[in-house]
């Protein structure tokens, strides 16, 4: 039973507004406000009834993915 309890008080990553994951992630916030840019760049993201929130782990992948040539359409 101790066990079941240890794996159910994971912590569970919280989500984030445009501001702040710009802020955090040091982008234009237009890259994750604008849906154009969004989809453009591939940007991973949740809509949330008509917010959109993002995990920083996600965008940490993303960022280096794109850093390293993957997310290059030249």
């Amino acid at each position: 039973m101790n066990q079941s309890a240890k794996q159910e008080a994971s912590p569970v990553e919280p989500f984030v507004d445009a501001r702040e994951a710009a802020y955090t992630m040091n982008l234009p916030m237009y890259y994750l406000t604008n849906a154009t840019q969004r989809k453009k760049m591939g940007i991973p993201f949740y809509r949330l009834g008509r917010m959109i929130r993002f995990k920083l782990s996600e965008l940490e992948g993303w960022l280096s993915a794109a850093s390293s040539g993957e997310g290059d359409h030249a």
